[in-house]
């Protein structure tokens, strides 16, 4: 499985995009309405118009046409602003695009200090652990599972499912989907604490390489911090890396990135979770 991380403009989510999807549920033809008298963007109109007119019967749960996949992912994946006309397309942002469970992994190393992220076997299952019953205290690794928080008012796997995993009880404060997403505010706070989690990272893996020191530690937290742009070629792997521990130090780096720009811009942000494939290849942006 691959996941794509994007930020998202929260207001646009909150007034526009979330509101129809409600509607959406129910009735399929309101909702879509709906985004019509919001956008003011062509291509997303064009789609729009063409699932009202020939698949709109019903609503959006089991709505089988590639015109309103590709309309949601324009929602929910590229950068929208408000203008004198309604909201409009800015651009696609430039987001993190990885294996899912590669990525799993790096964010579990990043926020949860009791993860056995050097040995494979209890690594592995902490994370099949993990996946049947996120933790939401470690926001970056519970939205890799598809997890919401809050949670939403529509349940989000009847809108947009990509392998059909959904899962939506809100009395038991549950839901879970294929995608998910988290507001600014929360975003904000990960990227706050992102510079004492990297270095944590760093100060663990030390203590376990030990007596071998790993003397590029301060060098590493430069490029995650994105001081430097360039990652130093490393002297002893890393061994949460593995063998591949340069290109890992750059996932990492680059998982910071993403959550550091969101929060830059003031933005939320999404994933995506897919079998690697044509949605992938409709999100995939080069970082």
């Amino acid at each position: 499985m691959e996941v794509v991380l994007r930020p998202i403009n929260d207001q646009f989510l909150r007034q526009v995009v979330f509101p129809a999807f409600e509607l959406g549920v129910v009735d399929a033809v309101p909702a879509i309405e709906h985004l019509l008298r919001q956008l003011n963007d062509e291509g997303t109109r064009v789609l729009l118009e063409l699932v009202l007119e020939h698949s709109a019967d019903g609503s959006f749960f089991g709505l089988a046409d590639d015109r309103w996949s590709e309309a949601v992912y324009r929602l929910l994946f590229h950068e929208w602003f408000r203008d004198s006309e309604g909201w409009s397309i800015s651009h696609q942002y430039t987001g993190y695009a990885g294996p899912w469970e590669e990525t799993f992994h790096l964010a579990l190393m990043l926020e949860d200090q009791a993860y056995p992220y050097a040995e494979d076997e209890k690594a592995d299952q902490f994370r099949r652990a993990f996946w049947a019953t996120p933790r939401k205290k470690f926001g970056l690794a519970t939205l890799l599972t598809g997890t919401w928080d809050p949670l939403p008012t529509f349940p989000p796997d009847q809108v947009l499912t990509v392998d059909g995993n959904g899962l939506y009880n809100p009395k038991a404060g549950v839901a879970r989907a294929d995608w998910a997403w988290r507001p600014m505010i929360t975003v904000s706070e990960w990227a706050a604490r992102m510079p004492s989690a990297l270095n944590n990272l760093l100060d663990r893996e030390s203590r376990r390489l030990r007596p071998v020191s790993a003397p590029e530690k301060h060098e590493v937290l430069d490029y995650w911090l994105g001081r430097t742009r360039e990652p130093p070629l490393l002297a002893v792997s890393f061994s949460g890396l593995g063998p591949r521990a340069n290109e890992w130090i750059r996932e990492i780096g680059a998982l910071a990135h993403v959550v550091r720009d969101a929060a830059d811009a003031q933005q939320g942000l999404t994933a995506v979770i897919s079998r690697k494939g044509k949605t992938m290849d409709n999100l995939v942006d080069d970082r």
